[in-house]
């Protein structure tokens, strides 16, 4: 009776194992827009950002290997930049991809009027004074929205970045710094 019982127990164990990893979600939706990055990705990444930046697939802008790129106080957590807006204007379904992006180097002018509209507000931010070098990076993704990106640099080997979609937030703020 018990080897009969332990062998119902294993038959039953499998078969719901079985039952669990199989797929019984609804077909994809024909209509959706299906994502190939080897054709999607039709623009030029701006030059200006490739001593330090990859992107991933046109959706996801993150380091290179020459950079690190780490949240405040966490040496664990890699931020990205993604194609997704935390704060999109239109629930869409789907994956998000970028459509444009764009970069160019801030003049003196831009720099003090982010850090005294923009940087001087993040209760996270490390600085007491503007950038001394600063680069803009404006996306688009495929259903328009915007986000802006600042990248500031002290040094050669050290930064941050904040991530404004639409608004700048502390969360979005992260350091960068050379290997």
């Amino acid at each position: 009776m018990v080897k009969t019982f332990k062998l119902a127990l294993i038959i039953a164990s499998v078969f719901s194992a079985e039952v669990c990893l199989a797929h019984n979600g609804q077909l994809p939706d024909e209509k959706e827009q299906q994502v190939d990055c080897r054709t999607l990705f039709n623009f030029t990444f701006p030059k200006i950002l490739d001593f330090m930046t990859s992107i991933d697939c046109n959706q996801f802008i993150s380091n290179n290997d020459d950079w690190v790129w780490r949240y405040p106080n966490s040496y664990f957590d890699r931020p990205f930049i993604s194609a997704f807006s935390p704060r999109t204007r239109k629930a869409e379904t789907g994956i998000r991809f970028f459509r444009r992006i764009s970069a160019y180097e801030a003049d003196q002018a831009e720099r003090l009027e982010a850090y005294e509209k923009i940087f001087k507000n993040l209760r996270n931010f490390p600085d007491k004074h503007p950038p001394k070098r600063m680069i803009r990076m404006d996306t688009v993704n495929d259903i328009k929205d915007e986000t802006q990106i600042y990248f500031g640099f002290n040094s050669d080997d050290t930064g941050w970045a904040v991530v404004c979609s639409p608004d700048c937030a502390p969360e979005y703020f992260f350091l960068i710094e050379k290997r």
